[in-house]
């Protein structure tokens, strides 16, 4: 009920014309609580004493979701459905009933969590059914055979050094999302052979090709000692207000 009750009020929002998301957290219980209602209304049980029609509920749950067209003022619905697996059993019937629904899925593994892999996906066992089609032709071109890669360090665990670089590559922080431009000059660096042992060089790294140490080391230097008051605060006014213009995955690279 509450499922529907969210899908509803994000279809409002989308004939408004918002991108929005919804999360359903989980779907996995939520078809245990529908077992349950259907057992007590005497429905004829099937695997696992799901009902027959659990495939048909969480299908046109799903089926929901999309983006309409600009006529419709153009809003979208993006949906994340949540499987928790039981003893990390992927093949179970929920799971493959709502994977085979989805364009893909990431599995979460927690051993890789507790190593401090964030976000803690397992390549393995994690699939797209998009591809590089949703990807940019410079990322396209650079994440050639990275999947398979990793993996083979994963399941191997004998080149140490490679797997943290390769993990370190793609950390987030759960603070700060990592724009896309840092995800292709830590990939260039890699395929370069440039290998990172830790967090610090990287932050160092890309410090040095961020706006940031142009302006603090170069820009703002010339600025102090060239005695214009004007133009120093001019610059400064400047600076704000580019920082507030670009879009958020850039913003890194600026002074806020």
């Amino acid at each position: 009920m509450i499922a529907l009750i969210g899908i509803s009020i994000v279809e409002r929002l989308r004939d408004r014309g918002f991108d929005c998301c919804i999360c359903f957290d989980d779907l996995s219980k939520h078809s245990k609580c529908y077992r349950q209602i259907s057992l007590i209304l005497a429905k004829i049980p099937s695997r696992d004493a799901f009902p027959a029609d659990i495939f048909n509920i969480h299908s046109s749950l799903l089926e929901r979701c999309g983006k309409l067209m600009y006529s419709y003022f153009g809003g979208s619905i993006t949906a994340f459905p949540v499987i928790e697996t039981i003893n990390s059993d992927i093949t179970e019937y929920i799971a493959t009933n709502v994977i085979s629904i989805t364009d893909g899925q990431f599995y979460t593994n927690k051993r890789l969590f507790l190593d401090s892999c964030r976000p803690a996906i397992d390549s393995g066992l994690s699939v797209s059914r998009i591809g590089s089609s949703a990807q940019s032709k410079l990322m396209k071109v650079l994440s050639v055979g990275i999947k398979n890669l990793l993996t083979n360090y994963r399941i191997m665990e004998l080149s140490s050094n490679k797997l943290l670089s390769l993990n370190i590559s793609f950390y987030q922080d759960h603070l700060l999302i990592s724009p896309i431009e840092t995800s292709l000059i830590l990939l260039l660096f890699f395929r370069n052979g440039f290998l990172f042992n830790s967090l610090i060089q990287i932050h160092r790294l890309l410090f040095l090709l961020s706006f940031e140490y142009l302006y603090l080391y170069y820009i703002l230097f010339l600025l102090k000692t060239s005695y214009d008051l004007y133009l120093y605060s001019f610059f400064i006014v400047y600076i704000k207000v580019i920082s507030f213009l670009v879009p958020i995955q850039l913003r890194s690279f600026f002074i806020l």
